[in-house]
């Protein structure tokens, strides 16, 4: 029964929800896509969303990067889908570049994003969480929304904490576990700054990435410590030039900006 009823029929909202709960793992199809498999179970607003409105025409989520995506990658690309989440950019990316490598540790995820990885031939999937060092760190998962993870437990809500597997992109170039990317994107709630530190030696390299979208999240990051605009700071004094990524196309990145912002470092 499609989540929809509740549109129709009386009731049929909290209906739709409990019917939910017994569905799992469902296939949300995008034109021109593989599917993206989503978990209904959880009641996540975002899942169900996803699912009232397919089958989509295009990937429906953060359409401002999805253009600078498309925009930015190469055919013969390596890209690192850093907070991979459901899926969905790891979809475009696959459509754009030879190779994309996806990295996510939130365990409640992993089940339905092995799903979708499955159908991509050029994707894989690492079961970690990038940060500056190698070893273990405490992941935050909330309850009230099983896509929302973080190391900075920033949200004020009750969370799940889970011990996940840490490592510095240094040491998985360094054995030989991923190849060196040419595009990044990075978004991990806060942590971004923590990704950069544990790749000091890519970015300080003569082929270090051209190109890094990431997330500027200032309320998570000062939960780890972090000052507000650091992880840019960090990519400006790697050569970097910085643009804020607005609905309608690049600015260059000035001090006055949103506490919660998408962000893309360029060569």
């Amino acid at each position: 029964m499609k989540y929809h009823v509740h549109e129709r029929v009386r009731g049929g909202y909290r209906l739709a929800k409990l019917l939910a709960r017994d569905m799992g793992s469902v296939p949300i199809h995008i034109k021109g896509f593989t599917p993206l498999y989503v978990d209904l179970s959880q009641l996540d607003e975002h899942a169900m969303s996803l699912y009232r409105a397919e089958p989509l025409s295009d990937v429906p989520h953060e359409t401002s990067l999805t253009n600078v995506f498309r925009q930015i990658v190469e055919p013969g690309d390596t890209v690192f889908d850093v907070g991979a989440n459901l899926g969905l950019h790891s979809l475009t990316f696959s459509n754009l570049a030879r190779q994309v490598i996806a990295f996510e540790p939130n365990r409640a995820l992993l089940p339905n994003l092995r799903k979708t990885i499955a159908h991509l031939p050029n994707v894989s999937l690492q079961e970690i969480c990038l940060s500056d060092t190698d070893g273990t760190v405490e992941f935050h998962v909330t309850e009230w929304d099983h896509m929302l993870g973080s190391l900075s437990n920033w949200t004020g809500q009750p969370t799940k904490t889970l011990t996940v597997p840490a490592r510095a992109l240094d040491s998985l170039i360094s054995e030989g576990t991923v190849p060196k990317p040419q595009v990044l994107k990075v978004d991990v709630e806060g942590a971004e700054l923590l990704v950069f530190r544990g790749a000091e030696k890519l970015f300080s390299g003569t082929d270090a990435p051209r190109a890094i979208v990431f997330e500027e999240l200032n309320s998570a990051s000062r939960k780890l410590g972090i000052t507000d605009g650091a992880a840019a700071e960090f990519l400006r004094s790697k050569g970097y030039s910085l643009f804020l990524i607005n609905d309608d196309g690049l600015t260059p990145l000035t001090d006055t900006r949103p506490p919660a912002a998408n962000l893309l470092a360029r060569r």
